[in-house]
């Protein structure tokens, strides 16, 4: 399996303002810098994108990507994620307004995308992976996805703070390779991080703990401000196999 967090600047840098996680070139989970890969047929190669959820650093760039990649004829992106968070998309970003009306524009034979709802803890195939719904605990409804290509898993909890729900499917999950964990405060914020539904390094180190699994842990969502401390704060812990993410670099597993 192949797995990119594709940069949000150009030159790609370490620090992470959207997100946009590339799977095997055909799938994308969250749309926040999907639309500013500047090889448009890489673009084009993506036929289903996985929402966590509407936060807009997730979904920036869909807009874009899905005007990027448009063709006229019946084949057409697939948008999945949870109804709530479908009819959020259409109503206040397809809504004519902020952006032209995409679903309703996908009629008959000529269609910009269509929309796919998922069912927590039910898989779905897609591209030859199996994708699996985990909610997680962050401020709004959120899911984390479980991808496996029958060889090796790899989770990415998405935007959480503490949570049980995703670590107990995990301890059962096999062949599990990797966790793409987020930080996003430094200890110091420690009380907004929890009031938002995000980590610290604390909790992060805590949430290590509860998986008791050999996998490699992969940092991602550090705020940019704080991302030098929460960097120092970690490797203070000496947490075995963490590492921090490297925008636009393919991770194989």
């Amino acid at each position: 399996m192949k797995v990119e967090l594709l940069p949000s600047s150009i030159p790609p840098t370490e620090a992470q303002f959207l997100v946009s996680f590339l799977v095997n070139d055909e799938i994308a989970i969250d749309a926040g810098s999907l639309g500013l890969v500047s090889d448009l047929q890489k673009q084009e190669r993506v036929r289903h994108v996985f929402i966590t959820h509407e936060h807009v650093d997730h979904i920036a760039t869909l807009p874009i990507f899905l005007e990027n990649v448009y063709v006229p004829g019946p084949d057409c992106v697939e948008l999945l994620g949870m109804e709530d968070v479908l009819d959020f998309i259409h109503r206040d970003v397809f809504n004519g307004r902020v952006w032209p009306d995409f679903f309703a524009l996908s009629t008959g034979d000529d269609r910009f995308v269509t929309g796919t709802p998922l069912k927590l803890h039910e898989p779905v195939i897609r591209a030859g992976l199996t994708i699996t719904p985990i909610p997680v605990s962050h401020c709004v409804d959120t899911l984390g996805f479980v991808v496996d290509d029958g060889r090796a898993a790899v989770a990415f909890p998405s935007d959480t703070g503490p949570t049980d729900v995703l670590w107990e499917h995990l301890a059962a999950t096999p062949r599990l390779d990797a966790v793409f964990l987020e930080v996003s405060f430094p200890n110091g914020h420690a009380d907004l991080a929890a009031t938002t539904g995000h980590h610290c390094p604390a909790t992060f180190a805590a949430e290590v703990r509860k998986l008791r699994r050999d996998v490699r842990w992969i940092v991602v969502h550090r705020k940019a401000r704080f991302a030098a401390e929460i960097a120092r704060e970690l490797e203070a812990l000496n947490l075995p196999r963490v590492e921090f993410v490297k925008p636009g670099v393919a991770y194989e597993f």
